[in-house]
């Protein structure tokens, strides 16, 4: 289905489907889909996801899964109170290096979680970010947090897996760095956001940039074990044990077990390569398998409704803060700071 005849025509000729739509009520009273998927702009999330899940369906919502928290919240109410499932889209979390990850943790091999390092580069001329940069009008300036609201919940979901609490402290801020050039909107971007997350027993650092090269997604775990290192990129998993070995020999030996390391996770990736198992979209595959078994009542929800709230309120939270730190209001500060300095000096 979609808004544009053009557009659902085409698609259902791609896939085979023998009807095509442009009205989400007609498609949910003919059809009856057990499933939908909603891969719309944010702001229509709810009101889409709320008609099919009065309608009878479960509801797929790509990322970020609402506006806000409040919307969240919201969506995942009617979803229980009609008994549908609602699933967010946070896929990086079920590619396969992250399902280790998560099972070694599981497992206690990591021992208990200290630390959390999330890191997310992006770049603003690359095919996505010449989009909305090239356009004003672009759906994602029209987002409490910008072009990071579509993007940040990938680093952040898969940090909070190892926090478990409900509402973690939150201390965030944002940059610019670029000069202004749009004269609108564009040049409100953000072209970083650093956040702290403040758990009971763990604490957490977020990083989206667009500065940094390569771009490049990953998370750093600290237990009391063992360290782990998730990257995302080149598909790969690492621990870091240390070396037992005196002296000199201990760099020696710690520069050996990582070679192991990598050259294990190359075996790894290889081999996945000649069975036709890597593809760019693994994770998604496997969030759709899990949630699928769990509408056919085959399993339980791979990503509880709950945590998408959970998420969702975690940026709020940080946008929130960006915005009450708005770079604007930092050099404002600075120049008041050396006005005042200035004419201290001066008397």
């Amino acid at each position: 289905m979609d808004l544009n005849v053009h557009m659902a025509e085409q698609a259902a000729i791609h896939h085979g489907v023998p009807q095509a739509y442009v009205d989400l009520t007609a498609m949910l009273k003919e059809v009856k889909p057990d499933v939908v998927h909603i891969t719309t702009p944010p702001a229509s999330h709810l009101s889409l996801g709320t008609l099919a899940i009065e309608h009878g369906a479960h509801v797929y919502v790509e990322k970020p899964f609402a506006v806000d928290a409040r919307e969240a919240r919201e969506l995942m109410a009617t979803a229980e109170r009609h008994g549908r499932l609602v699933c967010v889209g946070h896929n990086m979390t079920f590619d396969s290096p992250f399902l280790r990850l998560r099972d070694a943790y599981r497992r206690g091999e990591l021992g208990e979680i200290v630390h959390v390092e999330g890191y997310m580069g992006y770049n603003l001329a690359g095919p996505f970010g010449a989009i909305f940069m090239g356009d004003p009008t672009n759906w994602t300036h029209r987002l409490p947090g910008g072009f990071a609201q579509n993007n940040i919940s990938h680093p952040l979901s898969m940090i909070l897996e190892f926090l478990d609490d409900e509402a973690p402290g939150v201390v965030a801020v944002g940059q610019r760095f670029r000069k202004e050039r749009y004269g609108d909107v564009r040049d409100c971007v953000l072209d970083e956001i650093r956040a702290t997350l403040i758990g009971r027993s763990a604490t957490a650092n977020l990083v989206f940039t667009s500065q940094a090269r390569p771009v490049q997604l990953y998370v750093q775990v600290h237990g009391t074990k063992r360290q782990a290192i998730c990257h995302l990129d080149s598909r790969t998993l690492r621990y870091v044990d240390g070396a037992a070995m005196p002296g000199p020999f201990r760099r020696i030996q710690w520069a050996y077990e990582d070679l192991k390391q990598a050259r294990r996770e190359h075996r790894r990736l290889v081999r996945r390569f000649l069975s036709g198992k890597m593809h760019f979209f693994e994770g998604m595959s496997e969030l759709f398998r899990q949630f699928y078994d769990a509408v056919a009542g085959r399993a339980e929800m791979p990503i509880p409704m709950s945590e998408a709230v959970r998420v969702t309120a975690v940026m709020d939270e940080i946008f929130k803060q960006c915005e009450e730190n708005r770079p604007a209001d930092r050099d404002q500060e600075a120049g008041d700071l050396a006005s005042a300095i200035g004419g201290g000096q001066a008397r």
